[in-house]
């Protein structure tokens, strides 16, 4: 019997000791786990923190500008008068998608609001002296509709004009999705707001010319066409400025005889395209030999290549082959990426001759919340957004849309160039 007893307490005291050994292993494997997992990630705080330094010092170092003349003769050395300098904004296609509309809603008051999302973006497009854009949607009294045919509340348009909007074209391959009818409402409506419009042949005269700073200045607005086209009438066709040589070589010779400068807007291009069409560079051609100053490009919903040209006389033109969308509810990342473009025009106080000065862009992107956010759409100055997170200010986007911001500027110094 005692030598049981002995045995069961042996037998007790190598569990114990096991058990006790066995505990121990435990902590200190898992003590080791815990030391690795906070060196790991300690060590990974501090290359986040290194990445974030570099791409911060990059994006400093990141100038968005795309032309400047070479020679700075602002003042006459005669006179003493010196030049005047007209500075000119513009962004490319204003859409009110389905699910902006959605976000815009408020159940209890039913009405909408997009103010919020263009709050961010004011002060950019403001600083000018016009502010260009293309309105893609209609503003009539039929169902609102973001896709299709297009047509939106006027609260879109008022957000849109309070914005810093200025000008627009209404001239796209929506702009008969509702006939005359639909044309002459969004007119109407636009015109009452406070907007300048161009585009259409309602009117006699067809080309829009503004007097900035003593100076005329005349806009010039086309589309390729225009959504189920064959089975428009004459009449309905012949209301919008459908683009066509002889129609826009006279519209040029006009605008030559009446103003000191040409805009020309354009909607044309392959969607989603960064790179233009042949087409398009030959109607660009075209549209700087009869005249043209300043070439802006709309439809793709994405940005693509601006090139100065010269023309005949050796003057500088500059063609935006397309400015992308001001704001959409697209969802494709090249969508999202867009920008305000700002180009300065000097009139020499010599001669009164206005040249181009300057070129350069603000880049902005189309901000999606999700659908459980407040508000799910805003614009966002993509590159001080981004360097206020490389900064330290982690919580103003999340990684994800810091990393797509890093990669719309990245996008954009590809398509733009310089």
């Amino acid at each position: 019997m005692a030598r049981t007893r002995r045995n069961k307490r042996s037998s007790k005291k190598l569990i114990e000791y096991i058990n006790t050994k066995t505990f121990i292993i435990s902590t200190v494997t898992l003590l080791i786990i815990i030391l690795i997992c906070v060196a790991t990630i300690f060590f990974r705080n501090i290359q986040e923190k290194k990445l974030l330094a570099q791409q911060s010092e990059e994006l400093n170092k990141k100038v968005e500008e795309i032309f400047a003349e070479t020679t700075q003769n602002i003042a006459n050395s005669n006179n003493n008068k010196k030049d005047s300098i007209l500075r000119v904004s513009a962004v490319g296609d204003i859409l009110c998608g389905d699910e902006m509309l959605q976000d815009a809603y408020d159940e209890n008051t039913k009405t909408y609001s997009f103010n919020q999302m263009f709050q961010n973006i004011t002060s950019y497009i403001k600083r000018s002296d016009i502010v260009l854009g293309t309105m893609e949607s209609n503003f009539t009294d039929n169902a609102y509709s973001g896709y299709g045919n297009r047509n939106s509340p006027q609260e879109f348009g008022e957000a849109v004009k309070e914005s810093g909007i200025n000008l627009v074209s209404i001239s796209t391959n929506h702009s008969l999705d509702y006939g005359i009818s639909g044309l002459k409402q969004t007119k109407k409506y636009l015109e009452q707001i406070g907007f300048s419009t161009v585009g259409d042949r309602l009117d006699e005269n067809t080309v829009n010319i503004q007097t900035i700073k003593n100076t005329k200045i005349a806009f010039l607005s086309y589309t390729y066409g225009v959504e189920n086209q064959s089975s428009k009438s004459k009449k309905e066709l012949e209301s919008l400025n459908i683009f066509d040589k002889k129609l826009a070589k006279k519209d040029l010779e006009y605008a030559k005889e009446n103003a000191e400068y040409i805009f020309v807007i354009m909607h044309w291009g392959e969607p989603y395209a960064t790179k233009p069409s042949n087409e398009q560079k030959e109607i660009a051609n075209f549209l700087i030999e009869n005249g043209a100053n300043v070439i802006l490009g709309n439809h793709p919903a994405a940005i693509q290549t601006m090139e100065v040209k010269q023309n005949a006389e050796g003057e500088n033109v500059f063609v935006a082959y397309s400015l992308g969308n001001y704001i959409s509810s697209i969802d494709n990342d090249t969508s999202k990426v867009e920008l305000v473009l700002n180009i300065e025009l000097r009139k020499k106080a010599e001669d009164g001759k206005i040249v181009l000065s300057k070129v350069d862009y603000t880049p902005i992107y189309v901000l999606d919340n999700g659908t459980n956010a407040k508000y799910r759409y805003e614009l966002i100055d993509m590159k001080g957004t981004a360097k206020e997170y490389a900064g330290g200010n982690t919580s103003i986007v999340s990684k994800k849309t810091y990393n797509k911001l890093l990669d719309g500027l990245k996008l954009l110094e590809q398509v733009i160039g310089k």
